[in-house]
């Protein structure tokens, strides 16, 4: 495992995801590795359509979402990240808990540093929690960070 030449932290742009991407950078320069930081854009269900015409594009509304994404992931990495730790920036559309696995296989990593906070009642026993999915099919080692 060590030493960690490349890690992982998905953020979602919530203060929560921020501190642990604080975190993984941190640890990114201390270990000299690569991160990366990927955000998930959960896919618009498809709804059936009345016969007639609708005003709602899908296309453009998905490529509004990934721009708007990729313009914000360009943002927290110019705000947070120093300009020594090399980082990898991801954009897929997705199940956040999959893709990010699917990540985590395709590079390599050594470690993923993700966000966490709880959840109880019917939403966590229905959903889940993505961090929760990470943990159980994730093939390296997990640091969960704690929100408050």
């Amino acid at each position: 495992m060590f030493p960690i030449k490349k890690i992982l932290c998905p953020v979602d742009f919530s203060e929560n995801s921020y501190k642990a991407l604080n975190i993984a950078c941190e640890m990114a320069e201390k270990f000299s590795a690569e991160l990366f930081i990927p955000h998930i854009i959960i896919p618009v269900p498809l709804v059936p359509t009345p016969p007639h015409p609708i005003a709602f594009d899908l296309n453009t509304y998905r490529e509004s979402l990934f721009e708007n994404s990729k313009n914000t992931l360009d943002k927290i990495i110019n705000e947070i990240i120093p300009d020594t730790v090399k980082t990898n920036p991801i954009i897929e559309i997705g199940d956040p808990a999959y893709e990010i696995n699917k990540i985590v296989e395709e590079n390599d990593i050594g470690l993923i540093v993700v966000s966490t906070h709880g959840r109880s009642g019917l939403q966590h026993l229905f959903f889940g929690s993505v961090a929760e999915k990470i943990i159980r099919h994730a093939n390296c080692p997990v640091l969960s960070i704690r929100a408050k």
